[in-house]
């Protein structure tokens, strides 16, 4: 057993947390919920070409975000050809719960280097508990252990905040940024959960990569993104079949309104090959506006970067 016997927990601000989770998940064994569904989500297409119009899409993008309450950064990328569309991509965002990024990859590296093993066990303390917002760890009275691998499910896929803390705890906030820099991200402040699109982006392609890690942990990593707790932001404007192994992100200031993002990896057909990465950061928004902002964007980008069946 790994023992974790580390300095008091650290407590993360509840303002940057995510608060918004809409379907109770305490009584529920990690199912999926069903996702969203879509008004008029796209067909596959059978496109034949690996054509990207950029500046049609770049546009109707632009015209998207003018229609909605807030900022956009968004970037979309073909990691095939390399060609990529976006708005605001180098523009710093409220990160929220992608924040849990940088600690998934975090961890894998470290289980890859064998420095940490997924099986081993760490113990919720009394100063991890998140008691509001998004996971069911909360629920779980202090002394409850679990392995590494089911706190690092629930980080991701149910955003779990207690998870969060404990591994943070587990890892450490200095060396989840030093992480980061080797990775040449370097305009996102963990600290103070500030990132950029770009930023996303590279995380996506990093936790996609076999060789940072290895195919097996890539692979765990992208499982642990698919069919989470909230499905209705990138995925409800894919066709239902489409896989697409994402995490959000949700916070809200009374003052200057809230900041929702999703980022995410979507699939081919076959459910192997990556067709595009895409992220989408908002500040200043509104939930529900800019849910439908994101459906809209993620109908467009699936119809422009899909190479169909």
């Amino acid at each position: 057993m790994f023992g974790f016997a580390l300095a008091s927990g650290v407590t993360l601000s509840i303002g940057r947390l995510d608060l918004f989770v809409e379907t109770p998940i305490t009584s529920r064994a990690i199912s999926p919920l069903a996702v969203a569904a879509a008004p008029q989500a796209p067909e596959p297409r059978q496109l034949g070409s690996s054509e990207v119009n950029a500046e049609s899409l770049e546009k109707k993008l632009r015209d998207i975000a003018g229609d909605h309450i807030g900022d956009f950064g968004v970037i979309a990328r073909d990691p095939k050809s390399n060609k990529s569309v976006s708005i605001s991509e180098n523009t710093q965002f409220e990160a929220a719960s992608l924040a849990k990024l940088p600690v998934l990859i975090k961890l894998y590296k470290d289980v890859a280097e064998k420095k940490l093993d997924l099986d081993d066990k760490i113990t919720i303390q009394s100063s991890d508990v998140q008691s509001y917002g998004s996971g069911i760890l909360q629920n779980s009275p202090p002394g409850t252990e679990i392995t590494l691998r089911r706190c690092a499910f629930l980080l991701i896929n149910e955003s779990d905040n207690t998870a969060w803390v404990m591994l943070e705890r587990a890892l450490g906030k200095p060396e989840i940024q030093d992480q980061l820099e080797r990775l040449d991200i370097r305009d996102t402040d963990y600290e103070n959960l500030t990132t950029t699109p770009k930023d996303v982006l590279t995380m996506l392609q990093t936790i996609a990569d076999p060789s940072f890690t290895s195919d097996k942990l890539s692979q765990e990593m992208l499982a642990a993104m698919t069919d989470t707790y909230l499905e209705k932001r990138i995925p409800a404007g894919l066709p239902k079949d489409v896989r697409i192994a994402h995490k959000v992100g949700s916070y809200y200031d009374e003052a200057i309104g809230g900041s929702f993002g999703d980022a995410g990896i979507v699939f081919a057909p076959d459910d192997e090959e990556i067709e595009y990465f895409v992220v989408i950061l908002s500040d200043e928004a509104v939930e529900e506006d800019t849910t439908e902002a994101m459906r809209e964007m993620s109908r467009e980008i699936y119809a422009t970067f899909s190479k169909g069946s």
